[in-house]
């Protein structure tokens, strides 16, 4: 293993594969009861009518926890209340974490566009995230610093062309599922560590590594779309995420931090099952709740756009059932009297909201 010095740019960061045996019984165990839990996610997210519908709900979710990890602090309720108006109104920190739904939307257009994602995908990514520090990094001087002592804790490889060879190796590794002997999960594991040590950009390297690991999960047809993230694990348990992390390049310790992104995809594959058998339930419930109690005004429809979003406002009701002004604040009306949804006013804004749809979503 090549000699490692935080202080030093590690320009020697080795290349994958990595030499490692990851045929290891405890890996190997632990990777069998991840891929159960993820199988199950799966197919209870396929039996959705629509499963486009999750998307959005739950990539804002992700967008808010990930965020989290970087100190960027708004809540979920804060967040849907934001998309509703122009950027001009909302904080930095609500757009931040809607410009990362948009970036993982992005990734998951790109993958069904081309069927790979390479470097410029990467890039584009992270362009969505940091439209103002956008590209790879071009001046050397980037160090990762302990936020508690200020101590360098890490000095990530320096030289765009450099940057670009890693990234290409890191590409190809992405890509290629033609190894049965190492795991999707495992390699997802790699390719994780791989990007955040080499720190292409300036900013929004953890975001962008956290949003490539579930596009691998649906390039490697593991998941159909991006409805597991594993930012609420990483949250939870933030301080083992940097030791691990870290303990790869001074240690060689592959083997915990396989078994930590592996425990990750685990518990969150089981969390959001059961978030999304409680959006079934939910759903179901409206939907003969409304048909039995509102007649005139059911749809299918009406029930897909009620758990599209669990904050609306006319202006979105309007464009996404193509209904009058007139019909969708009779829609909102009749919706709110009968308690299906509740009304708030924010500045002059009437907007309402899904109080059960928000509970899921925490």
């Amino acid at each position: 293993m090549n000699k490692f010095d935080p202080n030093i740019p590690f320009n020697e960061l080795p290349k994958l594969p990595p030499a490692f045996d990851f045929d290891d019984i405890e890996i190997l165990k632990k990777v069998n009861k991840a891929n159960i839990a993820l199988s199950k996610l799966s197919g209870i997210a396929q039996s959705v009518p629509n499963r486009k519908l999750l998307i959005v709900p739950l990539t804002i979710r992700e967008a808010v926890a990930s965020s989290g990890i970087e100190n960027i602090n708004t809540t979920v309720e804060e967040v849907f209340q934001a998309s509703l108006f122009d950027e001009s109104r909302i904080t930095k920190e609500q757009k931040e974490v809607l410009h990362y739904k948009d970036a993982v939307m992005t990734g998951f257009e790109l993958l069904h566009k081309r069927g790979f994602l390479n470097t410029n995908g990467f890039i584009h990514i992270q362009s969505i995230l940091e439209p103002d520090k956008k590209g790879i990094r071009k001046v050397p001087g980037v160090k990762i610093m302990n936020s508690v002592t200020g101590k360098v804790i890490y000095t990530p490889p320096e030289g765009e062309s450099l940057i670009r060879d890693l990234l290409k190796n890191l590409e190809d590794y992405f890509n290629d599922f033609e190894d049965d002997n190492v795991d999707v999960l495992i390699k997802t594991a790699v390719c994780h560590f791989q990007f955040e040590s080499i720190h292409p950009f300036l900013d929004g390297n953890g975001r962008v590594g956290r949003i490539l690991m579930v596009l691998q999960l649906i390039l490697a047809q593991r998941l159909q779309m991006p409805i597991i993230f594993l930012s609420g694990y990483i949250n939870n348990h933030r301080g083992e995420y940097y030791r691990l992390l870290r303990e790869v390049n001074t240690k060689n310790n592959w083997k915990d931090w396989i078994l930590y992104i592996l425990t990750a995809i685990e518990e969150q594959s089981n969390v959001t099952t059961e978030t999304v058998v409680g959006i079934k339930r939910l759903m179901s419930k409206y939907r003969e709740d409304i048909k039995k109690k509102l007649p005139k005004i059911y749809s299918a429809d009406l029930i897909e756009f009620l758990f599209s979003h669990p904050f609306y406002n006319q202006r979105i009701m309007v464009d996404e059932l193509g209904v009058t002004r007139k019909t969708a604040s009779n829609y909102f009306s009749v919706l709110a009297t009968t308690g299906f949804i509740s009304a708030t006013k924010i500045g002059r804004d009437i907007i309402y909201f899904n109080k059960a749809f928000i509970r899921l979503l925490k």
